[in-house]
């Protein structure tokens, strides 16, 4: 974020009263824009969360600081807050809320037979929706969507352009669903016959919770029998892939390019960043957190915190880096141990 203008000149109590916060300094000083640090004008709201961010924001330009109170100084106007971040999430999102959409179905859209739509629902030009589908209320339906048969989704959803959605999926409340995801591809499930690759039919679902929001080209497979099912508040970024009959309990974060094989067992509030890469069948405990680039063979415990590949807890992984770096001076220093034992040996042969 380096400057976004706000929608109109807003006074300081405003903000205050929008986050909650304990202001001091002048309420009626207005904010234009909000920005980091770094790069803050006069006008701008900045907030700081850390204490590198908050001597950047209270040395800068910016007009006001929204942070904690452990970080607060006397040089500017500023809100006292509990969390910063999740103040600028809440601010943000007072201010720029979602895209209204009217309540409409486009004559160029596909509607199949015995949909139930909801009230208010928006259906964009050229999306399809099968057969026996529903949509509850106040859903928007993006151009060029493709809802299968027999699929079900709850009110409050958003569906972007290009999303596919295969038969017999169900997705529950407050759904976000990015451009180009696909929810209810066949499960990669093949055996081998002696003679070449046999496909196991996928005949299971996906079933998608509330609050969840998945990103774009993200993709999340059907089970071969049974049910994937994605936990409520979940969220997770482009590309990932979620394959067949994983289960992943409420509010994880799965950072772009994780792949989970089949069946993995996720519990809440897991976090995996970037690359995270999980085997088939491996169970993963509450609260676990996965560095990025983490691959991921048997089973993770609750609450704890595993790094590298193949993966490892953080501290042993951290340890194993520190070592990695003696290494080079470490073998040199080998090379000379042997040199001098050589040495010795062959003055001990010709001395006898």
């Amino acid at each position: 974020m380096a400057r976004t203008k706000l929608p109109s000149p807003t006074p300081l109590k405003i903000v205050c009263e929008i986050v909650n916060g304990e202001l001091v300094g002048d309420p009626e000083i207005l904010v234009t824009g909000v920005s980091e640090p770094q790069t803050a004008q006069s006008g701008d709201l900045v907030f700081a969360w850390s204490k590198t961010f908050a001597e950047q924001a209270f040395s800068s330009q910016a007009t006001a600081v929204v942070t904690s109170r452990e970080f607060a100084r006397m040089e500017k106007p500023h809100i006292v807050v509990a969390n910063p971040r999740l103040a600028m999430a809440v601010l943000l999102e007072t201010l720029f809320p979602p895209e209204v959409l009217p309540a409409q179905i486009s004559e160029k859209a596909s509607i199949g037979k015995n949909v139930r739509l909801g009230e208010k629902v928006f259906v964009g030009d050229y999306a399809v929706i099968g057969d026996n589908t529903s949509i509850g209320d106040e859903t928007a339906i993006y151009p060029h969507v493709f809802i299968g048969r027999n699929v079900k989704i709850g009110s409050h959803c958003r569906i972007y352009p290009h999303v596919t959605i295969y038969d017999n999926v169900t997705i529950g409340d407050r759904v976000t669903i990015h451009a180009g995801a696909v929810i209810g591809k066949e499960g990669f499930g093949f055996v081998w016959d002696g003679k070449r690759h046999h496909r196991i039919p996928q005949v299971g679902t996906v079933v998608i919770e509330d609050d969840v929001e998945i990103g774009a080209n993200a993709c999340i497979d059907r089970a071969t029998l049974g049910e994937t099912r994605i936990g409520r508040g979940t969220k997770i970024d482009n590309l990932v892939q979620i394959a067949h009959n994983c289960v992943l309990g409420a509010h994880c974060i799965l950072a772009g390019q994780v792949g989970l094989a089949g069946s993995v067992r996720v519990g809440k509030g897991v976090m995996m960043g970037g690359q995270v890469g999980v085997a088939d069948h491996v169970q993963i405990g509450d609260e676990v957190a996965l560095l990025a680039k983490t691959g991921l063979m048997d089973n993770a415990p609750p609450k704890t915190q595993w790094a590298g590949y193949p993966a490892r807890t953080r501290m042993q992984w951290l340890r194993i880096e520190a070592a990695l770096n003696e290494l080079p001076d470490a073998l040199k220093l080998l090379r000379q141990i042997v040199q001098r034992v050589e040495a010795l040996e062959e003055k001990t042969r010709s001395q006898s």
